[in-house]
């Protein structure tokens, strides 16, 4: 969805970066951002930082000033609690008109007037119903055009702006077997998404888990970890049963706090399969200040064109 801006990048940012991309995730506390370079023919991260969202666009300005990234190719994630998603029945219009037809559908479902921008995905699997689905992400204009506003004042070439959920398939290793990814910025949803071939087959965001994070291995054994673990299971027969797919045989957890480990073994004891701690699939500099809370950014700066405004 073109708002406008191509033109205008093309002709401003013209010097080469000596970086390959700029990753940047909208949170609700601040944006985390990732810088990848060329290291021997393959992509390390090699920058990661953290800005507390008030004055995000003037710090953003400086902190591109102080690390040479100008002119670096940027793309644009936004965390949860940034856009709505909907499964909206496909309506019987022309490609061409679709993005009109679900603003209609989509302002009536949000009970809104607000501008805002739509844009929708095909899922990769469908369910056993006969009708056609799809998955539409809203978010608000001025939203867009505020976020746009910065990173171009920030001297950052942007290409895109995407969604958490689809960025973060970029993480994964490529396989045919799928995999459930449970994520979480710290105190916000957590996010259940299963991921086959780099695609997004399936997500849910689970509530009452915001302080899972703060929780001890004695306080996750009090039910929470059971609960969780009915929801992984529930998200794996609705996998397999109503999308027709082969079984789950790994469930990979990137959470913000320092009982991931144990949080695992509780998983593991209910569901059967393996559960472990999730690494991103890059390599890295290890001096980084990594935590889960960055992989969304750093899936940003990997890109993979699953993004809804370009």
């Amino acid at each position: 969805m073109n708002i406008g801006w191509r033109d205008y990048i093309k002709s401003r940012f013209s010097a080469a970066s000596q970086y390959h991309s700029v990753g940047i995730m909208f949170g609700l506390k601040g944006i985390q951002i990732s810088s990848l370079q060329k290291v021997k023919g393959n992509l390390s991260w090699v920058k990661q930082h953290f800005i507390n969202i008030e004055n995000w666009q003037e710090e953003l300005k400086l902190y591109v000033e102080q690390e040479n990234l100008t002119n670096t190719k940027c793309h644009v994630v936004l965390g949860l609690t940034k856009y709505t998603t909907l499964q909206i029945e496909k309506p019987a219009v022309k490609e061409e008109e679709l993005i009109d037809a679900l603003q209609w559908n989509v302002k009536e479902l949000l009970s809104t007037d607000e501008a805002l921008v739509i844009d929708y995905f095909d899922p990769p699997a469908s369910s056993s119903s006969q009708v056609a689905h799809l998955n539409v992400v809203a978010l608000a204009e001025n939203e867009v055009i505020h976020i746009r506003d910065g990173i171009l004042k920030a001297e950052l070439n942007l290409q895109d702006i995407g969604i958490e959920e689809l960025a973060v398939c970029n993480l994964c290793a490529q396989s045919d077997n799928a995999i459930i990814l449970l994520k979480q910025q710290q105190g916000g949803q957590l996010s259940l998404n299963i991921i086959k071939q780099n695609k997004l087959y399936f997500s849910r965001r689970l509530k009452g888990y915001e302080s899972i994070g703060s929780l001890s291995p004695e306080e996750l054994s009090m039910g929470i970890a059971d609960n969780l673990s009915l929801e992984i299971q529930r998200s794996m027969d609705y996998f397999e049963s109503q999308l027709r797919q082969a079984p789950i045989k790994q469930v990979y957890i990137a959470l913000e706090t320092l009982h991931q480990d144990a949080l695992a073994d509780l998983i593991k004891a209910v569901i059967y399969i393996p559960v472990e701690k999730f690494t991103p699939y890059i390599q890295m500099d290890d001096s980084l200040p990594v935590t889960s809370s960055s992989y969304a950014s750093l899936a940003a700066a990997i890109h993979h064109p699953q993004l809804i405004v370009q």
